[in-house]
């Protein structure tokens, strides 16, 4: 007679492949995980009950109700802000540009700025709207695969790659190789595996380079001009535009090669400069746009006792919390709503606000009394609901 199984409901199938994955999203490595980025589904906003059918939920149905909420506010909501659009515009009037020139290496885009700002979500969110509108437009190149020397060529107009620490050119074209699926020699030179890559990305028409984190590429003076070159070989032999981000890479060797007074560089001359910036409050249009972003995030909020607009009327004080880091926002945002249901609190107010610890920068920023500057008052069209003399509404 069998052993019976210790567990009551062992599925009868095999697991398969993906049965085990995580349900949220990882920084894609390769063009797989990329389209797996482009498919993905936000979990769905869970209908709010009536707080008398909420409370006749039993213990299971009620932690399931939850387990969708907490799913949702975690991933809550990219808001397509005034800046990301300006730069989305940027980058498809370069990519216009850049599309029938003739051969050689098309200009470039370097997005720069401090550190979690959401230059990489600003990029990927660009790249997935080029990718479904692509998808949308030409389906037949989606649906065709074939084979060139044992190699699978699918239609991948994409390429995001994120740069690990002081990498080399080498690893650079590595980097490039492994997201293509394209195969190398572990023996094999900078030279091969570049040349290996460029052939690969020309058959599956690749339209759009995304070199996120290049500030971990080894810039100093020392190497950069080596990784000057080896950027602008890649360039001048593919018809992809490339997109670069980082911190502070103005003052790199992307931009800076060489020694002495010669330091202007060929690289500079083919990049546009663009900068991402924290939020600023000086003006009343920048405090108008600051609360259009804060109540777009409080409006994917599913909370029982939650009053709408309560984060809005606490703009100023939110701003001091993250210093207008966007980043920081949604990371306040995100944890407070967890604590919201963790606790049962089922709202967000600024007493909940003051027990949540964010990321180090914005939370000693914060506590260390950051100077502020507000010589204009909001006008009453710039923030519905009450607020005090101060521009925060009272804890409720």
């Amino acid at each position: 007679m069998p052993t019976p199984s210790p567990f009551k409901d062992e599925p009868d199938d095999t697991p398969g492949p993906g049965d085990f994955r995580h349900p949220g999203l990882s920084e894609p490595r390769t063009k797989e995980e990329w389209r797996d980025y482009l498919d993905y589904e936000l979990p769905p906003r869970p209908v709010l009950l009536r707080i008398k059918d909420y409370e006749k939920l039993t213990s299971k149905e009620r932690h399931l109700h939850n387990q969708a909420r907490n799913a949702h506010h975690s991933a809550l909501v990219i808001v397509r802000t005034r800046q990301m659009q300006t730069i989305h515009h940027q980058i498809r009037r370069r990519m216009m540009t850049n599309a029938h020139q003739p051969a050689g290496a098309r200009r470039s885009i370097v997005l720069d700025g401090p550190a979690t700002l959401g230059k990489s979500t600003l990029v990927k969110t660009f790249a997935s709207d080029f990718e479904h509108e692509l998808r949308d437009t030409y389906p037949e190149r989606f649906a065709k695969q074939y084979i060139v020397d044992d190699h699978v060529i699918d239609y991948t107009p994409v390429v995001y790659v994120n740069i690990p620490s002081q990498a080399t050119p080498k690893d650079l074209s590595i980097a490039l190789a492994q997201y293509l699926g394209q195969k190398y020699r572990s023996a094999a030179t900078k030279s091969d595996i570049t040349r290996l890559v460029l052939e690969k990305m020309r058959l599956v028409g690749v339209e759009l380079v995304i070199i996120d984190d290049a500030h971990f590429m080894d810039l100093s003076l020392k190497e950069g001009k080596v990784v000057n070159d080896h950027l602008k070989y890649i360039a001048n032999h593919t018809a992809a535009t490339f997109i670069y981000t980082g911190v502070d890479l103005k003052h790199s060797g992307l931009f800076l090669e060489g020694t002495g007074d010669a330091r202007s560089t060929q690289t500079a001359g083919r990049n546009t400069l663009l900068h991402m910036t924290p939020y600023s409050i000086r003006t009343r249009d920048e405090k108008a746009d600051w609360t259009s972003v804060i109540t777009a995030m409080e409006d994917a909020l599913v909370l029982y006792h939650h009053r709408p607009g309560t984060l809005a009327t606490l703009w100023k004080y939110l701003y001091q919390r993250t210093g207008g880091n966007i980043s920081s926002l949604a990371e306040l945002i995100r944890e407070a709503a967890a604590e919201a249901v963790l606790t049962g609190a089922e709202k967000i107010d600024r007493t909940l606000l003051e027990d949540i610890v964010i990321n180090e920068h914005a939370q000693s920023t914060y506590e260390n009394g950051r100077p502020y500057e507000d010589p204009n008052p909001p006008t009453p069209g710039d923030i519905q609901n009450a607020e005090d003399e101060g521009g925060e509404a009272a804890a409720s």
